[in-house]
């Protein structure tokens, strides 16, 4: 064996299968953390209605905005809407939470195994 192939390991289709695995883990997390960063900017915009409906005494009507229409309520419905739309909100951020958390492990095992196998040979760190 000569000293460039010191470093040549064997792939095996079991490590492709990781490799792979990893690859569309790491896709796959990207957008659980962009669709949980899209979930956490509705929260805050939530937040601040809120705050505007209370800091609103003068106005007993609102208007809240459904896709392209805007629609006249009533303080009281619009604090209703404004908290079931949190509660949804807040189920979809922990159950994407999860997710990235599972995915997260899941990664962490695939890279322990791959750079056991591999070595520097392999790079599985993204940015």
């Amino acid at each position: 064996m000569s000293a460039d192939n010191a470093d040549d390991v064997e792939v095996r289709a079991s490590d492709q299968l990781k490799i792979c695995e990893f690859g569309k883990n790491t896709n796959h997390l990207l957008e659980l953390k962009t669709e949980a960063n899209d979930i956490q900017k509705q929260l805050d915009y939530l937040e601040d209605a809120e705050q505007e409906v209370l800091l609103s005494e003068d106005s007993d009507d609102h208007k809240i905005r459904l896709g392209d229409t805007f629609i006249l309520v009533t303080e009281d419905n619009l604090t209703e809407f404004i908290d079931s739309r949190r509660e949804k909100l807040t189920e979809d951020m922990e159950v994407k939470s999860e997710k990235i958390e599972a995915l997260e492990a899941r990664q962490s095992v695939l890279k322990g195994e791959l750079y056991s196998r591999f070595g520097n040979s392999i790079n599985l760190d993204y940015s």
